[in-house]
């Protein structure tokens, strides 16, 4: 490949960032990002719109990595799962609002009230479909077939959160409303570790339904396994003798504590798709 090549796909992946920032501001927060971050200062809008890049960023790298299939053809191959990408982490947004946190509203919340909390969780499913994404198109297959997986995949995240809030003491509903960033940061690491494991599960080529959703089956149901583990050996190795759910709900929240419990879900997932 020429630097020309490669200069050229650089610029188009960066028309496409362009082309997400505008679908965000425009179609789903509806607010001036511009003003948002650099008038307000507002830091709950940075964390969410910066996961929803880095997503939309790992997304892309399904499209831009891989052998070439001619200068053309990589162009539109890049714009055509660039645009899906972007659809696509759109709707995963609504679903976290509409499903994931039913409780209240996510624009109010990040945009007005400036709920780090909230922005987490966001920034978390949008990573995690990242991940997903990217999995799906680097493999071989029918597009249909890759979104259809992808539904699949939103499946497993939604019941994943609902397990992480089931085998915590606390409310996180009850804890995101308190603009409880700490507990936020904790259940977005829960979204990408799942993220990042479910990704296996869509990975590869499409070998037919039977086997392909069998396959994700098992997949899922590891991965809920795994989380658990995870969960518990946080605790017991990277903070013994210490609650880390314990710190994230006290009166003023350790943000530390949801942060390791964050990068426990993160690293020991990233570990496990390394030995897959």
């Amino acid at each position: 490949m020429t630097m020309a090549q490669t200069l050229v796909y650089l610029l188009e992946a960066f028309v496409l960032l362009f082309v997400a920032k505008q679908a965000y501001a425009r179609v789903f927060r509806r607010v001036d990002l511009k003003d948002e971050l650099y008038g307000r200062n507002n830091h709950a809008m940075a964390v969410a719109v910066g996961g929803y890049f880095f997503g939309i960023c790992l997304a892309l790298g399904g499209a831009l990595s891989g052998p070439s299939l001619g200068w053309q053809a990589d162009l539109i191959g890049i714009a055509q799962y660039g645009l899906l990408a972007i659809v696509l982490m759109l709707v995963a947004g609504v679903l976290c609002e509409r499903v994931l946190l039913p409780h209240f509203n996510n624009r109010k919340e990040v945009v007005e009230d400036q709920n780090m909390g909230t922005a987490f969780v966001e920034a978390g499913m949008h990573i995690a479909n990242g991940l997903i994404v990217l999995a799906i198109v680097q493999g071989e297959g029918p597009l249909w077939s890759g979104v259809a997986f992808w539904l699949l995949a939103q499946v497993v995240l939604v019941v994943a959160g609902l397990l992480y809030e089931w085998i915590t003491p606390h409310s996180v509903h009850s804890e995101l409303e308190r603009d409880n960033a700490a507990v936020g940061l904790a259940f977005g690491g829960v979204l990408v570790g799942m993220g990042n494991i479910v990704s296996i599960a869509v990975a590869g080529d499409y070998a037919g339904w039977l086997i392909g959703l069998k396959t994700f089956g098992m997949d899922a149901v590891f991965g809920f396994v795994a989380l658990y583990l995870i969960h518990k050996l946080t605790d017991v190795l990277l903070a013994p003798k210490v609650s880390l759910g314990a710190e994230q709900v006290e009166e003023q929240p350790n943000v530390g504590a949801g942060l390791i419990e964050a990068f426990g879900y993160v690293g020991g997932s990233t570990l496990i798709v390394w030995i897959f």
